[in-house]
């Protein structure tokens, strides 16, 4: 038969028979409180009679003074025997049946062989000894042991000296392939784990090195990458970069455009505000950040911005400040302006003004 591969996440693990046990993500179950711990997985069916089983592997997280028994049994009658363990709620019930069914026990394994076990239908059967037991990852595969399909019949006795000893090849190689497998998943943004994601911005020729962008934005980021390098130098990619790293738009002021305008003594003025060269532009941003977080906005900006351009940026505050020579005149009021409402009773008193 060819070889199958079952993962058991969770669409699986949503209809598993837990006690003292909970879902802790979609491909993983943890121990909880005290008392029996079991998880009886969902019957697995191969679709072949006298199915050969042979690898099971899975995940386990085993606190100190823990303990993980896994029990399995295979059989070609499917109603008896899955009857049969759910119709028992205590654990010991459910082990009797396991034996009757001369099922196979593990302490504390996860990655086992299943050669003693044939039939089309799979029973798995964990029972942990303590309180924060995780278990996951679970996969199972029929027949695994792809070596031993190549040689003549006479060699291909079930769980031999020899069909063990290339066991050993069988798993390397079924777990080099299954990373092969995943592969497409690490080339997707959103699914590529984050140390693959400084790489593929390098591919872009963009620098993000330090993680200085968290996962979030350097996920968006790389989203709109190619977007970004076709109107690399323009307005857009300027605003669209401080949107994704601060989430602000800011007011772009460019000095060669405002030169055209400003004649006489406000010239000076400009020139102290927004730079004396035509390469300068300054981005005005309403909320303060603090100085790292500017330091890595510019290094990103530098990235994109037009050739030979000086970027500056000012962080205005919504309020002013007093330095302590400062002085007023007996007339000055200051006030903070803040939104109301007002009832029949109010009378408004010489600090209101009502917009």
């Amino acid at each position: 038969m060819a070889g199958i591969r079952y993962s058991i996440k969770a669409n699986r693990l949503k209809e598993t028979k837990l006690m003292g046990m909970e879902l802790a993500s979609d491909a993983e179950i943890v121990s909880i409180g005290e008392g029996d711990h079991y998880a009886l997985l969902p019957v697995i069916d191969s679709g072949v009679e006298d199915c050969p089983w042979g690898r099971l592997r899975f995940e386990l997280q085993l606190p100190e003074n823990c303990v993980c028994y896994l029990y399995i049994a295979s059989a070609n009658e499917k109603d008896r025997w899955d009857e049969a363990l759910l119709q028992q709620n205590g654990l010991f019930e459910k082990k009797k049946v396991m034996q009757q069914m001369r099922g196979l026990r593990f302490i504390n394994k996860e990655d086992v062989l299943l050669y003693e076990t044939t039939g089309r239908y799979l029973w798995i059967l964990f029972e942990v000894i303590g309180e924060g037991v995780s278990i996951g990852q679970i996969r199972v595969e029929a027949p695994g042991d792809n070596f031993m399909q190549t040689f003549p019949e006479v060699y291909r006795e079930k769980n031999s000296f020899f069909h063990r000893y290339l066991s050993l090849y069988s798993s390397i190689y079924n777990d080099f392939q299954e990373k092969l497998d995943e592969r497409g998943e690490l080339l997707p943004i959103e699914t590529a784990p984050l140390p693959l994601l400084e790489i593929y911005a390098k591919w872009f020729g963009i620098d993000v090195n330090g993680g200085f962008l968290g996962e979030e934005a350097l996920r968006s980021l790389l989203k709109e990458a190619p977007e970004l390098l076709r109107r690399k130098g323009t307005k857009y990619c300027i605003r669209r970069i401080c949107e994704l790293l601060i989430g602000e738009t800011p007011t772009i002021a460019e000095r060669s455009l405002i030169a055209r305008y400003v004649r006489g003594e406000e010239k000076g003025q400009i020139d102290h505000l927004y730079g004396d060269s035509p390469y300068d532009v300054t981005l005005l941003l309403e909320h303060y950040v603090e100085e790292k977080k500017k330091g890595q906005l510019l290094h990103l900006l530098s990235q994109f911005k037009p050739v030979r351009t000086r970027l500056h940026i000012v962080f205005l505050e919504p309020v002013g400040m007093l330095d302590e020579h400062s002085y007023l005149d007996q007339n000055a009021v200051i006030f903070t302006q803040q939104e109301g409402s007002l009832d029949m009773e109010q009378t408004p008193d010489g600090t209101i003004i009502l917009q």
